[in-house]
């Protein structure tokens, strides 16, 4: 049997591929959970290790560096001055992330950070006026006219080396996403 602890801002981390089934013992707590955190570690690495550990902070304090505790996450982006450090500490410490071609980013909306939904393209998100604009005004702070970031987005794929990552406002419910490339 599986046991995956519930993630706020990473709701299924089996579906995003951030864990995997596994019948090992996690290294840090000897449980044997039935899945094992398949994402990105800044920090000492472990080889099996499953989400309780992460939800409740054995794995960011165990898995520590020098400067400080583990992470999961390379950070925010979009980050609001206003963001609780308890969110800040949740996000990077206490869920799993998520690989990405260049460094993976939280996005935040409604001064909380959002849901990582997972990876997507156009095929997923051609209807989704609200994940198109936020992938437009990427392209426009990447400086391409309308002409060009339209032609880009459409080249998103989720399994491409161009793809764009999903997030939903806890709030809201807006869709949001970035875009990445190998």
């Amino acid at each position: 049997m599986t046991s995956i602890p519930a993630f706020r801002y990473h709701p299924d981390p089996i579906a995003t591929g951030s864990a995997v089934a596994d019948g090992g013992a996690c290294e840090l707590c000897g449980e044997v959970t039935g899945a094992r955190y398949a994402g990105p570690i800044l920090g000492r690495q472990a080889e099996r290790l499953c989400l309780g550990c992460i939800a409740d902070g054995t794995a960011a304090e165990r898995l520590g560096r020098p400067d400080g505790s583990a992470e999961f996450s390379d950070g925010l982006r979009r980050q609001s001055d206003s963001l609780p450090s308890a969110v800040l500490e949740e996000i990077l410490r206490r869920t799993p992330g998520y690989f990405s071609w260049q460094e993976s980013y939280w996005l935040t909306h409604c001064g909380d950070g959002a849901a990582y939904l997972g990876r997507t393209g156009w095929d997923q998100i051609k209807d989704d006026d609200e994940a198109l604009k936020a992938l437009r005004d990427e392209a426009q702070e990447l400086g391409m006219d309308t002409a060009a970031a339209q032609e880009w987005i459409s080249r998103l794929s989720p399994d491409g080396d161009m793809t764009a990552y999903l997030f939903e406002c806890l709030h809201c419910g807006v869709h949001l996403a970035y875009s990445d490339a190998n």
